[in-house]
């Protein structure tokens, strides 16, 4: 049956979570960074999948003018485009491994069919909550 890698679903530490940024990330905006930084301290992140999805959320942000001030509101948006994302992978990896488990799978089920059991849960929790 297909396993799928630790990358995608060991929570790790904040301690470790933050080691991961410093070795791994260096190379991003340190606005980029604190961000990364703040939505593991936020519990927003426990694991290294959920980190670069973090990161891929944040990459707008290495060309943000200089001169240009970074308020609260901004600081909303980008943890919301976070939380977003996280919770979409999360819900992508239980559809993936709710396939591997019905259908014995011995590789990974592609995109486009977790995708489609994705929405086929989706109207069936809609159908049930009428």
């Amino acid at each position: 049956m297909y396993k799928r890698d630790n990358h995608y679903n060991v929570k790790l530490s904040k301690s470790e979570l933050e080691r991961e940024i410093s070795r791994h990330y260096s190379g991003e905006d340190g606005l980029v960074i604190q961000l990364m930084s703040n939505a593991v301290q936020d519990n927003l992140v426990e694991t290294l999948h959920e980190l670069a999805v973090a990161n891929e959320s944040l990459w707008s942000l290495n060309d943000w003018p200089e001169g240009e001030g970074f308020g609260s509101s901004d600081r909303f948006e980008y943890f919301r485009r976070i939380k977003e994302s996280v919770a979409f992978e999360r819900s992508f990896l239980k559809a993936e491994d709710e396939l591997v488990a019905i259908n014995k799978l011995d590789k990974c089920p592609l995109n486009d069919t977790v995708r489609a059991f994705m929405k086929m849960n989706e109207k069936l929790a809609e159908g049930l909550g009428a």
